[in-house]
């Protein structure tokens, strides 16, 4: 959980701030933590804390709760990790219900929904899907986001800041109509995590203190991650 981000983004008063740090501090525990419970510890109502849930676009305490356990498990509050060490991660945290979910569409419809330098990255994942057998397209098709398509059609976005706003559209139509969504993005906080089926998240390094212009890891990372999910899948 990135408290100061939240804080800036949200512009919390200090009552809600003081709430998401006592959340933050107790991080571990949050599952056991209900909500009656924050409210006293901070000296405020439920309704308080609704409010808060509703404020940072959750759709209540589970959901908050839920997704700032996912966060801490994945972001290590910011701690640098290798590439190999995230993917290793990623394939503990991730790789079962990865495969479940392809196994369920294996005889349906994938579709990849991205835009600029990720649409390239979303075609070469399309053909790798494509010649294993996989039904897949590139290019987004909003038709296909109708509830006659839910468990027909799965849906995988890619975005590195996981707020663009073009892809949040869509997968909030995915959402309501009980369509499926892998993620790839960079950001465990943002919109497009929250609107996932299963978010997989891509720390990205930035340890490249010698050079002038550091490079993104992002996509390479994402490429890593997908491939060794891929290939596991295959076996």
């Amino acid at each position: 959980m990135d408290f100061k981000y939240l804080c800036d983004k949200y512009q919390l008063n200090d009552t809600e701030a003081s709430i998401l740090k006592y959340l933050q501090e107790n991080i571990s525990d949050l599952k056991k933590i209900g909500i009656r419970k924050v409210a006293k510890d901070n000296y405020t109502s439920t309704t308080t804390v609704y409010k808060l849930c509703k404020k940072l676009n959750f759709e209540g305490y589970s959901d908050m709760i839920y997704h700032f356990t996912y966060s801490s498990q994945i972001d290590d509050i910011k701690t640098n990790v290798d590439i190999y060490t995230n993917t290793n991660k990623q394939i503990d945290n991730n790789l079962e219900t990865f495969n479940n979910i392809l196994k369920k569409y294996k005889n349906k419809l994938i579709m990849f929904v991205s835009t600029g330098i990720s649409q390239t990255i979303a075609n070469y994942m399309n053909e790798r899907l494509s010649v294993n057998g996989y039904r897949s397209i590139a290019n987004a098709h909003t038709q296909l986001l109708s509830k006659e398509y839910k468990d027909e059609v799965l849906v995988f976005a890619i975005s590195r800041s996981g707020e663009t706003k073009s892809l949040i559209d869509i997968l909030e139509q995915a959402r309501d109509n009980g369509i499926e969504v892998i993620s790839f993005v960079g950001n465990s906080n943002s919109k497009i995590t929250k609107l996932s089926t299963l978010p997989i998240i891509i720390q990205g390094q930035d340890d490249f203190a010698k050079l002038k212009n550091p490079p993104s890891t992002f996509f390479s990372e994402l490429l890593l991650i997908f491939e060794c999910f891929i290939s596991n899948l295959l076996d």
